[in-house]
């Protein structure tokens, strides 16, 4: 092997290895004795169109994704109160007493997407998802749309 990478399970015991074969130069993942489980370049050969287990046409692409990212914009949220996210897809930085919340049912309940203080990917429909200040002082999050 060129390179491995070891992985642990959290009581420390090997359970797989990534590595890199020195015949074939393709990237394998191993059991902890070091027999093989899967060639991974092989496998992602399955997926391509026309093969055996090809991804269907209507299948999300990467030209699909290929977003940019728009103006970020800071959000102030009052204390104790919310702040409705626009319609559109974010990536969230929020402040330290802020969470993102979303409604299964138009308003009634509300349920927490990303814990206070954290980050991640938000979906809004404009009306449903919001940012929720439950700290004691105005509080900064920024929002960065994906367009």
């Amino acid at each position: 092997m060129v390179g491995e990478i070891n992985l642990y399970d959290s009581n420390g015991v090997k359970q797989r290895k990534i590595a890199v074969d020195d015949t074939t130069k393709r990237v394998e993942i191993r059991d902890a004795t070091g027999a093989d489980i899967m060639d991974i370049e092989a496998h992602a050969s399955r997926h391509a169109y026309g093969e055996a287990d090809a991804i269907p046409n209507e299948g999300l692409r990467f030209a699909q994704l290929d977003k940019v990212f728009g103006s970020e914009s800071v959000v102030t949220v009052t204390a104790g109160e919310t702040y409705t996210v626009p319609k559109g897809v974010y990536l969230v930085s929020l402040g330290a007493n802020t969470s993102v919340e979303y409604s299964p049912d138009g308003g009634t309940t509300w349920r927490t997407l990303i814990p206070v203080g954290q980050g991640g990917v938000v979906i809004s429909d404009g009306s449903n998802v919001r940012l929720n200040n439950t700290g004691s002082a105005d509080e900064d999050s920024y929002l960065l749309p994906v367009q």
